[in-house]
């Protein structure tokens, strides 16, 4: 693969074996493993859609709405990478339900987040079509009570672990609707089918995606991280921040360049750089020369303030393969992160502490007259 953003620094094979080790110990999740199983996830998913109903065709296939949050909701912003220029996918984090005829995914990995079912009950009915994606609770059983189609996902995941059965579920009930061609899936079948044999053909140490991972991880270790990105890379930043936060249970922030140029950078300035790791992603092919020229002089202003600024690097020969590439580094960057604080990666008690844990009434909640069809 080729990699877009200059020569990345590469880790030794023998510190990414000794961090593997270390880091196996303490994963009693497994999510290491299901962050290379990624690919995999993909082609599965893709097979598995086959045998699943997806409804009618939406009266609207401009786009469609997808319904989520956090790992639920990102593989809609990884897509919407993907398919760049044009943003096929708006999304509802658990308020403001669509109001159209556009179809809607209703997405929740266990199926019982509370905002998510509170949103299928106000999306079902009327002229929308919807399919519900999930492995199990709450949301498949309202889909069997409701005849809506439930596209399941395998449990027994982390739920931001299966984020390649997310992406994959999520691009085929589209290309079923027809709003974007099979052309899209086959692609992205390729991009993970190239992934998973590179990682199946090197030894883990030596994958170069692998020995990227460590060195961002390494720079990033106890210190709060800015990622400053393009819009053409905003699923992939959120993947990355969404992963730093919970694998390493380390604080960062996402701001998009240009509009993190006319605001943001002045408070940074004034920060300590000692406490700061800023990171810049932007894609080579897709974002255009001024904002690339832009990155590049904020990287630059930054790097001469004494801050520490890296590139986020990524692989491949087109949008599918690079966003894919962006996915794992991310995972393994914030896995590797937790390896070199000693910690498990999976405990989340912060967050579910604070989820509501009350069932919803499975009776539909009649909607407003607002949204009516």
């Amino acid at each position: 693969m080729t990699i877009n953003s200059g020569k990345p620094e590469l880790a030794a094979q023998k510190d990414v074996t000794a961090l593997i080790r270390k880091l196996k110990k303490l994963d009693k999740s497994e999510l290491l493993e299901h962050a290379f199983q990624m690919p995999e996830q993909i082609l599965l998913g893709v097979e598995a859609a086959r045998s699943f109903d997806e409804g009618d065709l939406p009266l609207d296939r401009t786009m469609i709405h997808l319904v989520g949050l956090g790992g639920s909701a990102i593989a809609g912003e990884l897509l919407n990478d993907i398919l760049a220029p044009r943003r096929f996918i708006s999304l509802h984090r658990g308020t403001n339900p669509p109001r159209d005829k556009k179809g809607v995914i209703v997405s929740s990995y266990s199926g019982n987040t509370r905002e998510i079912i509170e949103l299928a009950h106000r999306v079902t009915g009327g002229l929308r079509t919807v399919v519900f994606l999930t492995s199990n609770g709450d949301l498949a059983r309202l889909g069997e009570e409701w005849s809506i189609p439930v596209w399941r996902i395998p449990a027994g995941y982390q739920p931001r672990a299966a984020i390649g059965w997310s992406l994959s579920l999520a691009l085929a009930v589209m290309e079923r609707w027809r709003i974007v061609t099979e052309d899209a899936q086959n692609r992205l079948v390729k991009a993970a089918r190239r992934l998973k044999a590179s990682l199946e053909q090197d030894a883990v140490r030596k994958h170069i995606l692998v020995r990227a991972a460590l060195p961002i991880a390494q720079a990033i270790k106890d210190k709060n991280t800015v990622i400053f990105h393009s819009l053409q890379c905003t699923g992939a930043a959120g993947r990355f921040a969404a992963q730093i936060s919970e694998n390493a249970k380390l604080p960062v922030f996402m701001q998009q360049v240009p509009e993190a140029m006319h605001n943001v950078v002045q408070g940074i300035a004034g920060a300590s750089p000692d406490q700061w790791m800023l990171i810049f992603m932007s894609d080579a092919n897709g974002d255009a020369p001024m904002l690339r020229e832009a990155m590049n002089k904020t990287q630059q202003f930054f790097s001469e303030l004494g801050f520490a600024c890296l590139s986020f690097p990524a692989a491949g020969d087109d949008q599918f393969e690079m966003t894919l590439s962006r996915l794992l580094i991310a995972d393994l960057v914030s896995l590797f992160l937790a390896g070199l604080k000693g910690i498990d990666p999976a405990p989340i008690k912060v967050i579910e502490d604070l989820k509501e844990t009350g069932k919803i009434d499975a009776k539909p909640v009649k909607e407003p007259k607002e949204f009516s069809e």
